[in-house]
């Protein structure tokens, strides 16, 4: 089994979130045949070249909402699950010490929710004490077989859980979306 992390953040929480797939291989495969299934939409070359780049949630929230669809429908043509444990801000000051702190402690929670091995791949932070912390904590958990973090551009398991992080963001903020619904069956809050 296979967990792709990322975290996204809010004026009232924190939340980090991990998809859990069979594998690397079926989530690529998953990628490949939603990324084909939108080519054939009518967008201008400059739209297709900014979002073909990175399918950012935040993005395709705001301004291609058909695109987050079909993406989630196809992530349901897959067995998945998606984990995730949000801390509760105290107040508007949220320190990056702070932050780096609740990431870790969020994580611990949603592998420890695992009851089975699993690998991770977390989107990097291109903040190399940070990611060694992540690394070394998690990596005791008896269930974690490796850990690795990976630039959300090139890894389509990171692109998924970054629309998922944005979904799950959204429901929490109680701001209304289409997208919820489409994935809630395989949502575990930890």
């Amino acid at each position: 089994m296979i967990l792709f992390v990322d975290e996204t953040e809010c004026e009232d929480y924190f939340i980090v979130a991990g998809l859990l797939t069979v594998s690397k291989s079926m989530t690529d495969m998953t990628y490949k045949r939603f990324k084909k299934k939108i080519k054939t939409m009518k967008l201008s070359e400059k739209t297709k070249q900014q979002i073909f780049l990175e399918f950012k949630g935040v993005l395709l929230d705001r301004h291609y909402q058909k695109i987050k669809i079909k993406m989630l429908k196809e992530l349901n043509d897959m067995k998945y699950n998606v984990y995730f444990a949000s801390y509760i801000k105290k107040d508007k000051s949220f320190k990056q010490e702070d932050k780096e702190k609740q990431y870790i402690f969020l994580l611990s929670k949603i592998v420890n929710s695992i009851d089975q091995d699993i690998s991770i791949i977390f989107d990097t932070f291109n903040k190399p004490d940070f990611e060694d912390n992540i690394i070394n904590t998690i990596k005791l958990h008896s269930n974690v077989l490796s850990i690795i973090p990976c630039d959300s551009r090139n890894e389509p398991g990171l692109q998924f859980v970054d629309n998922l992080c944005s979904v799950i963001r959204l429901n929490k903020s109680k701001k209304e979306n289409d997208f919820y619904s489409l994935i809630e069956n395989n949502i575990i809050e930890v």
